[in-house]
């Protein structure tokens, strides 16, 4: 069992699992067995036979039960754990991980503890829950360095290096994530520094240094190949195909993104995770049935000693009622509890909505104020050059400017955040008559000022009156949206021009800038979301990625259609369709 712990290897962790496994069931041991059915399913979950990983840790757990070793049913729970984390099935992971820690800290096992805290932490991090990860993986280093264990210690920098890079401070993340490879290299850790190799390779890939990534890419995936990491192997597959893509080495990334399928659907495979579904059933049904059957050898004891000198007539006749009574009380306990369920299944249905939608609304409300703002730093720093250059005079000419933007943007605000508090479980849509040339007058006014730091020429080419019928929020915030890519994007000395003429029943509206331009490729997939996708503008603006997915959406809600026209180097005009306004229309 010891060289089973300590084996880096999942191969040989489990020949010695399985020979200690020998022993012990020729002595019945049961401790022991329960030890060697747990390192078994933990060697069976790094080498990808998650049915057989969990079927080896529900045995585990039943030996534990039976010589009532709670620490160690805690043990197999937090290893269950680990294995839903490899199929990414969050839910199932916290929930098992939640049993562990509760029983962990009752019975102030610090090492398991920690061990428990750092795989939750893990789980916040995939979850996008970075401060709650950042909280676990903390208290779970502590405790690691309190108690000198090295391993436990890397792998909490590790993955706290993780969660730096997935917040975007890839300087910090790198630094930690090559600690952690440092301190395991030590113990041919493979497991982990393959993982952590291949977030340095998602660091790369985020500088634009492909040849960096694929090289710590390459790496990751010679290292679980070696030791059959299949979660490893199927990780790093990916990222080589999406690497060799970016370099237009098309056969490469076909050849390492069938790798990733072929792993993927082996580790995913449904008939696994339906036969996974099927053992844990079983065994929670069977636990609920060894309770049932306790209480019930409990009971005919009961009835015995108080009853023994009725007459056998009676006692069958009571047992029958007590029986017949109880199927009763449980059928109305199962109704119900199904009942609960579906109250809170609908409940949890609409929390994730209300959810989504204030995580959109912070989105909207981050993105739209971060012109306005970069626009008054503008500012700030001419002010600066001038008092540094002594030019008191000229400060005079920036009052108007900053009182506009100051202005505009005490306006947005107010608006997003009215929009924001009228939303009621998804996002308000209340179509009204609006003013395409007042509408475009007010953005203009709002970009003026960054207009003026890039010296670009921002004007309307509307004249006449047009009306739409729309959500003033969602239009306002199409048009704000376009306006600032178009700015963003254009260099300076450049011209951004909004422009609308009716087409049929629908308004169009223009957005033109004499900017940079896009390929082909790019405008084909502009409109996809893409996690963690930043663009750069013509002066270093930094932007989220999440313009143009506003922008998309809030057209479709709107019933219109959006397209763009744009040549590398010479500029791009997007062009949206929204219903143009009718006196009979009311609703869509």
């Amino acid at each position: 069992m010891d060289i089973s712990d300590y084996a880096t290897s999942p191969k040989i962790s489990l020949e010695y699992a399985q020979k200690a496994l020998e022993i012990a069931s020729k002595h019945q041991h049961n401790l022991w067995q329960a030890a060697a059915w747990l390192n078994m399913g933990q060697s069976y979950k790094k080498l990808g036979d998650n049915e057989k990983a969990l079927d080896t840790m529900l045995k585990s757990i039943s030996h534990y039960q039976s010589v009532n070793s709670h620490i160690g049913v805690a043990s197999a729970y937090l290893a269950i754990g680990n294995l839903y984390t490899q199929q990414q099935n969050h839910p199932l992971a916290l929930k098992y991980f939640n049993q562990s820690i509760q029983v962990f800290r009752e019975e102030q096992d610090t090492s398991r503890l920690s061990t428990a805290l750092l795989n939750t932490g893990v789980i916040y991090r995939k979850n996008h829950q970075y401060d709650s990860a950042l909280l676990y993986l903390q208290e779970a280093e502590t405790l690691f360095k309190k108690m000198k264990y090295d391993i436990g210690i890397a792998y909490a920098h590790g993955n706290i290096g993780l969660v730096k890079t997935s917040q975007g401070e890839y300087e910090a993340g790198h630094i930690y994530l090559t600690e952690a490879i440092d301190m395991l290299q030590q113990r041919d850790d493979h497991y982990a520094i393959a993982a952590y190799q291949l977030s340095i390779a998602k660091i790369y890939q985020e500088k634009g240094n492909t040849d960096k990534a694929i090289h710590y890419a390459l790496q990751s995936w010679d290292m679980a190949q070696q030791d059959s990491l299949m979660a490893q192997m199927r990780d790093a597959s990916q990222m080589l195909s999406e690497l060799h893509g970016q370099q237009k080495d098309y056969e490469k990334a076909f050849q390492y993104q069938s790798r990733y399928i072929a792993l993927r659907d082996s580790l995913n495979n449904e008939e696994v995770i339906r036969n996974m579904a099927d053992m844990r059933t079983e065994f929670e049904v069977s636990q609920k049935q060894a309770e049932i059957d306790l209480l019930e050898k409990n009971r005919e004891v009961q009835s015995l000693v108080q009853y023994g000198l009725i007459l056998l007539l009676s006692l069958l006749l009571i047992i029958a009622l007590l029986l017949y009574g109880n199927n009763k009380l449980q059928q109305k306990a199962n109704r119900l509890l199904a009942q609960q369920k579906d109250e809170l299944y609908e409940k949890n249905e609409a929390l994730d909505a209300l959810i989504s939608t204030r995580e959109k609304f912070f989105s909207i409300i981050s993105h739209d104020l971060r012109a306005p703002v970069n626009a008054l730093y503008g500012l700030s720093g001419l002010i600066k050059t001038y008092v540094d250059q002594k030019k008191y005079a000229t400060l005079s000419e920036l009052v108007v400017p900053i009182e506009k933007t100051a202005l505009h943007l005490s306006l947005l605000l107010d608006n997003l955040l009215s929009w924001a508090v009228n939303q009621q479980g998804g996002i308000p849509v209340k179509p009204e008559q609006l003013s395409v040339k007042e509408t475009a007058e007010e953005v203009l006014g709002i970009f003026q000022t960054m207009a003026f730091s890039k010296n670009i020429n921002l004007y309307s080419r509307i004249e006449q009156p047009l009306y739409i019928w729309a959500d003033r929020n969602a239009f306002f915030t199409i048009l704000r949206n376009l306006t600032n890519n178009a700015l963003k994007f254009t260099p300076l000395g450049g011209e951004v021009c909004i422009d609308a003429y009716k087409e049929g029943d629908h308004v169009a509206i223009q957005v033109t800038d004499t900017g940079v331009g896009m390929s082909q490729e790019k405008m084909d997939t502009l409109f996809q979301q893409k996690e963690n996708e930043r663009t750069w503008g013509t002066s270093g603006e930094k932007g989220m990625g999440l313009g143009l997915q506003f922008v998309y959406e809030f057209i479709k809600l709107s019933h219109g259609s959006i397209a763009v026209d744009s040549i590398e180097g010479q500029g791009t005009t997007f062009e949206i369709l929204l219903p143009a306004y009718k006196e009979e229309v009311k609703v869509y």
